[in-house]
């Protein structure tokens, strides 16, 4: 007869923990990073002012006739920086329990990547902002709106010529990203947003989706995604716009300090401050682009 034992050991089994997995958020600049952005040096102020030129107007001449006399008359903005911050605390016993350089790291990776996305919702809603926009809420996001944009910056009463053009981006929903998807490379079924014929070989198309993440580019303006604009509902604000239709001043760039002046606390805490501004500087730059955001189901 067979014997059968059963043994239940636990106390000398290793415990295995891997290792840490980061709380991942959208920390990529592509808000900030498409508008004017401004450092501070040692001995600057707080507060930025970015003047403009006025332009001047030239008229025919008749013989004998004076000329138009013009008075020139400049105007500024001024953007003034704040304080933006995150702290985190760990007691110096618990850091003896755990991998305390690796634990520092991470809390710091966790700590950046909050304040790049503090900084992005920020600037979000210059986005937001803009006095005119192409699209419509409860609608698919459609290429034809991203075109009425570019063609609207370019005969602004101020307009931006071809040059200015390499220097206007789109920042998208992962949402509108896939409506436009859609239209360049359709299934051919007759969808409402979709020709028949499917444009799978359109050079034009291949070119627009070659650097697929995180960002395309449509006839030279680049497509870049972010889930940090604002949402109403479940439409969302993006935006289609020069760099100089807004001003971000970094007065004073990240630091991270280490405090462990509280002795009677027995722990430690780490600080990291930013100190920024921002602003909008040329409302006619920029086009609020509006769109559905309702999760895609195919």
């Amino acid at each position: 007869m067979a014997i059968t034992t059963t043994q239940t050991i636990t106390n000398l089994q290793e415990k295995v923990i891997g290792p840490a997995r980061m709380t991942l958020k959208d920390d990529v600049l592509a808000l900030k990073g498409s508008f004017k952005v401004v450092r501070g040096d040692a001995g600057m102020d707080d507060t930025y002012n970015w003047p403009k030129f006025p332009g001047v107007t030239a008229f025919g001449l008749s013989e004998g006739v004076d000329m138009v006399t013009e008075t020139l008359t400049d105007s500024s903005m001024a953007v003034s920086a704040t304080e933006v911050g995150v702290s985190v605390r760990v007691s110096k016993k618990a850091l003896r329990t755990i991998k305390g350089d690796e634990f520092a790291r991470n809390a710091g990776k966790a700590m950046g990547s909050a304040v790049n996305v503090k900084q992005e919702q920020d600037v979000a809603t210059l986005v937001d902002g803009f006095g005119t926009l192409v699209g419509l809420d409860g609608t698919s996001a459609l290429l034809s709106s991203l075109s009425a944009a570019r063609s609207q910056l370019m005969n602004n009463t101020e307009p931006i010529n071809e040059v200015g053009m390499r220097e206007v981006s789109a920042v998208i929903h992962p949402y509108m990203w896939h409506d436009l998807v859609a239209q360049l490379f359709p299934t051919g079924s007759g969808d409402s947003h979709s020709p028949m014929v499917s444009q799978a070989g359109n050079s034009a198309n291949e070119q627009t989706f070659r650097n697929y993440y995180p960002a395309g580019s449509y006839f030279g303006t680049p497509i870049k995604i972010s889930t940090n604009l604002v949402l109403s509902g479940t439409d969302v604000r993006a935006g289609v716009f020069h760099r100089d239709a807004g001003l971000f001043y970094e007065f004073m760039p990240v630091t991270l300090e280490t405090d462990d002046s509280d002795k009677s606390m027995r722990d430690i805490e780490w600080d990291m401050v930013i100190d920024y501004g921002f602003g909008e500087a040329n409302d006619g730059f920029g086009r609020e682009w509006d769109a559905d955001v309702v999760a895609p189901t195919s």
